[in-house]
């Protein structure tokens, strides 16, 4: 397969980098470019996580097939984004042939101080290495052209014309700006970089006048080191999704100085404020490369050149229109043709077939082949073979680890093959929900010693991993156990994954190091997250989701099939027992006094066993018993539910919109469910009932059978809006197992048996 251009590049990645490769991505789909994305995860931080959610996005929209590296496939260009991604060489090959290697400099060579950002001829040598052929440099804007030249002879091959970052100038908002006639509104958005901001209360406050008739407007937040300096008419909002547009629309001014250390290799910030025709006051330096789209004084004459501006309506207005049009000339991705002409003819090819004929036609349509044309509808998002991921659990005392990976399971794309490899006594469940499952009994079901146990499951686990030829391993368990991570140490070239739920006592022991061994941990989302202070609250390095759901509330049977199926009259008020399997809690008297409460009431009462519960000679006269999977699937004919506050019981509970009364399991290793239960019932989303309280069973029965009661709870059930985090922690795993490896050092990556 021959793609016009690939772009290799780090989707992780926010800011300048990540928006200037969501408009490449466009303008090759408007402009019927064949296009390939590879991403290419560079070097690990705890800052990265996820693709950005933007790029994401793009990717979906755009005509892009996703390449792995795995495929065999040719292409005009390559183009690299940012040189520190491409500082190490990824632990398997990558098959894709270019004719040309492009390393797009995104960030500049060395810092104000002359301090080296990355190595650039590792970076050199790794690319011309995983490809095969030569590399050849493109600044971004004229100050890292300006740092090569200044290497002298050490400087690699260079193309003759920068590779500016472009702007979709439909994104931003086009309306006719005048000069402020009462409070003047200026301000900046970007990351909270202290490099980024001026470097002394001096420079900030000259930038950033603290006087009464000026509001300074601030998005995406303001570094620690320099909040001491700021004055009172600040007003800092953090970054949201899309929120750039609104807040670029309600300044007049777009003021943008930054530390002495820091050398600004193109500026997207600066480009998208001139695009919505804002009024943009900029250093000097960046005078060659903004041209008479800006306004250039010292830092010290800011407010000077504000204040003549603001005097003169006429020279705003037109100040504000020769922003938007530099962008428009310069840096529109309407602009694109032109800027691949250039490109080509930089590279000595040919010119890609689709843009032999493209001519601007009307508004900036391309009269050559569209990428319906260039790229069938019928192409896949990927076209390498499937990854196939195991989905470890750990024997919990309930069904929560391996319902989680269930959910994850289900929601992960067609290319992904999940198999289940599991010590949870569950393991039917999975199978009987579709799923390949191979199930390796715990210690203790054996009655072995854990270090004897540990030693069988690695090799277990390790002839699994080599049979079935696996690119990635999913575990979910509160602790990694050894034979997990002896497995783990030795086969680096997996992806490893660790789905951790949050809400830890405060006296677990637990040790940070442990998710060290992990490529990502997914944290599903908690309701009572807010009063978490457990040791896992916080921790850098975790993707967080939101609650985790192996069903979507709304999607179970209708009232009629569930109770059909529960064996209960659907025009009977039904109230539904489910207290977990009880493996490791009795929960002693409790549950007779329930079933003796609803009975005097003679309400229709079901309980709900679990399956992983022992059996249970105990029966109560005029309460059903039946055992169901999932119990979501079943809440259409259930009025009150009494369960255990478990993470999937309880969220089940509450984002179903079920009342419930919630009895938490206390044994002291389980998660914080005493906890969880309180917090629903101070918030007014369902009621606690501990297992000593014996004497409130009565009192709390009538409550949760009170029309009033149920009706407010169900209000304020309604007022939770909820995406289920199953489909975006897949997304997470899709991301890590699709992309190109280059995160650890060579040496730390490959496998070792």
């Amino acid at each position: 397969m021959h793609f016009d251009v690939v772009h290799a590049a780090d989707p992780r990645f926010h800011g300048g980098t990540s928006s200037a490769l969501r408009a490449e991505l466009k303008a090759a789909s408007r402009w019927g470019m064949s296009c390939g994305l590879l991403p290419f995860l560079g070097q690990r931080t705890r800052d990265l996580g996820i693709f950005d959610s933007r790029t994401a996005a793009v990717i979906e929209q755009s005509n892009t097939v996703w390449l792995t590296g795995s495929e065999e496939a040719t292409c005009d260009v390559l183009l690299a984004h940012h040189p520190a991604v491409f500082e190490r060489m990824p632990h398997s090959p990558v098959r894709l042939q270019p004719r040309r290697v492009v390393c797009v400099v995104h960030h500049p060579l060395f810092d104000g101080n002359r301090v080296p950002q990355y190595d650039l001829a590792v970076v050199e040598r790794v690319l011309d290495r995983l490809f095969g052929i030569p590399v050849a440099f493109a600044p971004v804007g004229p100050k890292v052209r300006a740092q090569f030249d200044s290497i002298g002879t050490e400087s690699p091959a260079l193309l003759r014309h920068d590779l500016w970052n472009m702007v979709d100038v439909a994104e931003w908002t086009s309306h006719q700006r005048t000069a402020p006639t009462g409070t003047v509104n200026l301000g900046r958005h970007t990351r909270g970089d202290p490099a980024k901001w001026p470097s002394s209360a001096g420079d900030l406050r000259a930038a950033y006048p603290d006087i009464p008739d000026f509001a300074i407007k601030v998005l995406g937040g303001v570094p620690e080191s320099i909040q001491p300096w700021i004055g009172s008419n600040w007003q800092i909002s953090p970054f949201s999704q899309n929120s750039v547009s609104d807040f670029l629309k309600r300044l007049d001014f777009y003021v943008y100085f930054h530390g002495r250390q820091w050398v600004e290799a193109f500026g997207v910030c600066i480009a998208e404020a001139m695009a919505s025709g804002l009024v943009t006051v900029l250093d000097p330096s960046f005078e060659s490369l903004f041209e008479d789209g800006a306004v250039y004084c010292n830092i010290a004459e800011t407010r000077n050149v504000i204040e003549r501006l603001i005097a003169s309506p006429s020279t705003y207005l037109q100040q504000s229109n020769a922003a938007r049009e530099l962008v428009r000339r310069k840096f529109s991705i309407d602009q694109y043709p032109q800027r691949m002409a250039r490109l080509y003819d930089d590279l000595e090819l040919c010119r890609a077939s689709s843009l032999k004929s493209s001519r601007t036609t009307g508004r900036g349509h391309s009269s050559g082949r569209t990428a319906e044309d260039k790229m069938p509808a019928s192409m896949p998002r990927r076209i390498a073979k499937k990854r196939r991921i195991l989905m470890v659990a750990t024997n919990g005392i309930g069904l929560g680890h391996i319902t989680r990976l269930m959910a994850i399971a289900e929601r992960l794309p067609d290319d992904a093959d999940p198999m289940f490899f599991t010590r949870s006594a569950g393991s039917a469940l999975a199978y009987a929900r579709g799923h390949a499952v191979d199930y390796t009994p715990s210690g203790l079901a054996i009655g072995v010693t854990d270090d004897s146990w540990n030693r069988a499951y690695a090799q277990e686990l390790l002839t699994a991993v080599e049979a079935f030829d696996l690119s990635a391993v999913v575990f979910d368990g509160n602790r990694p156990f050894p034979g997990l991570i002896a497995v783990a140490e030795c086969r680096r070239d997996l992806a490893w994954i660790w789905v951790r739920r949050a809400l830890w006592r405060l006296d677990h022991n637990f040790d940070p190091g442990a998710q060290d061994i992990f490529d990502m941990v997914i944290e599903p989302g908690e309701l009572a997250h807010d009063e978490d202070h457990g040791p896992t609250r916080d921790m850098p390095g975790t993707v967080a989701v939101p609650p985790l759901l192996l069903l979507d509330p709304g999607t179970g049977l209708s009232r009629s099939e569930a109770a059909a199926k529960l064996g209960v009259d659907k025009d009977r008020f039904t109230v539904a027992v489910q207290l977990g399997s009880q493996r490791n809690f009795d929960f002693e008297d409790l549950p007779g006094l329930i079933f003796k409460e609803l009975a005097r009431r003679n309400i229709q009462t079901v309980q709900i066993l679990n399956p992983l519960a022992k059996p249970s000679k105990q029966e109560w006269p005029s309460v059903l018993r039946t055992s169901v999977y999932p119990l979501a699937e079943y809440v259409g004919a259930i009025d009150l539910l009494v369960t255990t506050a478990g993470y999937n019981s309880f969220h089940e509970s509450i984002l179903g919109g079920i009342p419930s009364i919630f009895v938490p399991n206390e044994a002291p290793e389980m998660d914080d469910q005493h906890l969880r239960a309180v917090y629903a019932q101070t918030a007014g989303l369902g009621l606690c009932l501990r297992y000593s309280e014996l004497d409130r069973v009565e009192t709390t029965l009538d409550l949760a059978l009170s029309e009033d009661f149920r009706t407010e709870v169900r209000r304020r059930l309604a007022r939770l809006s909820y995406v289920n985090g199953a489909a975006m922690a897949a997304k997470a795993v899709e991301q890590l197992v699709f992309s190109v490896r280059a995160d650890r050092p060579l040496h730390a990556s490959i496998a070792r048996i």
